[in-house]
């Protein structure tokens, strides 16, 4: 399995460096001078590193770290009494307006607003935000009566909530596992190089990851990766996960989504799905993925 990234212009980045750029940004995301120092730390040039950073996240270096910065001042929010403008600077703004602007974009309402309604929220109100399920996914697994799916507000990657699954069971978790999961039609991607990617986040997990199959008619997998070699263990910080599969023309469906095997939480969030170059190799963990269409060395005369 080649999990190594090369753009048109024929740079490498393998999957290891995606991993430790973005360990790198939740370890110094609110240094001042991140940008100029994140190529360095992966040993890219900055033009190249932007470029491969918007191919594979989607976002600028810029927009990214901006977008990471008010989702965390959400929290700081929530959780202390800090001044806004203190704030606003320690996210990098040069005033409180800025960020004022900044953080409505983002949540809808300025962030004095925002730290008003949530300290008025009752545990009640907060666990009926949480425990409501997320448009079209669903609980798939082993023993899944044991695992609990529910929206956290607190622990967020971007946006307001992510997803969280946790084992809940005081039984032993050896063995089991779950899912949260979509199954959708092959039909709009057939002949395509799809990416499944997000962010993960784990507490105590015993194995956590992303996964992403393609099923041909009969139910069969064309194409496949869940992670195994790279997967997520024990207490980890978010993580960036991709998953780049072919979805072949006989394919009938598609299905994807994050796992948590054993015991422990793994927190979901900002996944992706969109068609990318055929230089970005697959991660396919299967053979061959279909018969050929004619037959070959009829004659026995070549060989590999």
């Amino acid at each position: 399995m080649n999990t190594e990234t090369r753009n048109g212009g024929g740079v490498l980045m393998k999957e290891q460096d995606w991993r430790e750029t973005m360990r790198y940004i939740e370890a110094h995301l609110y240094k001042q001078d991140l940008m100029e120092r994140l190529p360095a730390s992966v040993q890219y040039s900055s033009f190249h590193f932007g470029r491969l950073f918007k191919k594979r996240i989607g976002q600028t270096i810029g927009e990214y770290i901006r977008i990471r910065r008010v989702t965390d001042s959400a929290r700081i929010l929530r959780t202390t009494d800090n001044e806004i403008l203190d704030l606003a600077l320690h996210c990098g703004y040069q005033s409180q307006e800025a960020f004022t602007r900044a953080f409505k974009g983002q949540y809808g309402l300025p962030p004095r607003r925002y730290r008003q309604i949530m300290s008025t929220l009752t545990d009640k109100e907060r666990r009926h935000m949480q425990t409501n399920q997320p448009t079209g996914w669903f609980l798939s697994g082993t023993d899944t009566e044991e695992y609990q799916f529910e929206m956290d507000s607190d622990i967020v990657h971007q946006g307001v909530q992510s997803g969280k699954l946790s084992h809940m069971s005081k039984k032993k978790a050896k063995g089991k596992f779950a899912t949260m999961m979509q199954s959708i039609q092959a039909v709009d991607y057939r002949g395509k190089r799809m990416m499944f990617a997000g962010f993960l986040k784990t507490e105590k997990a015993g194995r956590a990851g992303a996964w992403f199959r393609v099923d041909d008619i009969s139910g069969d997998p064309l194409q496949f990766d869940n992670m195994s070699g790279r997967s997520l263990h024990d207490s980890t910080d978010w993580t960036y996960c991709a998953i780049v599969l072919d979805v072949p023309e006989e394919a009938l469906s598609l299905h994807f989504g994050f796992l948590l095997e054993e015991a422990g939480t793994v927190w979901a969030d900002s996944f992706s799905f969109h068609e990318v170059e055929r230089s970005i190799p697959t991660t396919n963990q299967l053979g061959q993925t279909s018969l050929p269409r004619t037959p070959v060395n009829l004659t026995f005369d070549e060989r590999e």
